[in-house]
């Protein structure tokens, strides 16, 4: 492993106890109701220099520790000091590996079947990936049905196209084995588990 450089390592949370439980409601919340948009507060991160964006940055740092394999894809590579220091995460170099995959450009992800899929009896032990998106709307988009849905959603996912909906529809018939998504635009996020299906 590298030594950790530190002398660009930018701040975390200002209170991280109550800032991470903040977080984690928001989160919770997006992830219990798929394709809902939330906003992280703004003081959360005054002067977010980690190298991912806002919301990504604010989910690391609730969610990861140094038990979290996370893979970074070449866009979001700059954020490595930042989590390690902040997280005391390991970075793996094979996304399989991972237990959290942070993409800053989804175009030229690996096949998603690359990521950790979780086993039959742990599958909740699979890779989430926090893939970046240049915007992040209600509608028009992909329609989402499933749990956690009365009738349907829409989302619009600007920077995401059809053959990634396509690639993850592959994944269903694995199911309960798959991924989750989370996708970020500065501080909002939106979540879309493995149970939701989405429609064209």
């Amino acid at each position: 492993m590298s030594p950790l450089d530190l002398s660009d390592v930018g701040a975390g949370f200002r209170d991280p106890v109550a800032d991470a439980q903040r977080c984690f409601r928001l989160i919770l919340d997006a992830t219990a109701h798929p394709g809902r948009i939330v906003e992280l507060p703004a003081d959360l991160l005054a002067a977010n220099e980690s190298g991912l964006p806002d919301a990504a940055a604010a989910l690391a740092l609730t969610l990861l520790d140094f038990e979290t394999p996370v893979w970074l894809d070449g866009a979001v590579r700059g954020a490595s000091a930042y989590l390690r220091f902040h997280c005391g995460v390991a970075l793996v170099d094979d996304p399989k590996e991972s237990r959290f995959a942070f993409a800053g450009d989804p175009a030229s992800l690996p096949p998603l079947g690359s990521f950790d899929l979780g086993t039959t009896e742990f599958p909740d032990r699979s890779t989430t990936l926090v893939a970046a998106v240049s915007g992040l709307a209600a509608e028009p988009g992909v329609v989402l049905r499933g749990p956690g849905l009365k009738g349907s959603a829409r989302l619009r996912l600007d920077g995401i196209g059809p053959e990634f909906w396509r690639a993850r529809a592959e994944l269903a018939p694995l199911f309960p084995l798959g991924i989750d998504l989370v996708f970020v635009c500065g501080r909002r996020l939106a979540a879309v588990p493995r149970t939701t299906i989405v429609d064209l």
